[in-house]
């Protein structure tokens, strides 16, 4: 299920792809700060309404946090 805004597609990539670009401009380095990453940029879009009212957010955040190997190998290669 996308995740939506304004009536607008919001997708889980798109999400994905800014967390990746604040990760590696942040130096994030462990699972931890990745996941802490991921509760601030997803509390924020939450905020600004970026998210449908019955949108599982727990859902997403697990889905982001399960790429954190990909942000990892993005990162070891810097």
């Amino acid at each position: 299920m996308p995740l939506t805004y304004s009536g607008a597609e919001y997708s889980e990539e798109s999400l994905f792809d800014e967390i990746k670009e604040t990760a590696k401009r942040e130096r994030i380095s462990t699972s931890v700060q990745f996941r802490d990453l991921i509760d601030e940029i997803v509390e924020e879009k939450r905020i600004y309404g970026f998210f449908a009212d019955d949108e599982d957010l727990s859902q997403v955040k697990k889905d982001l946090e399960a790429r954190w190997p990909d942000i990892e190998n993005l990162l070891d290669k810097q």
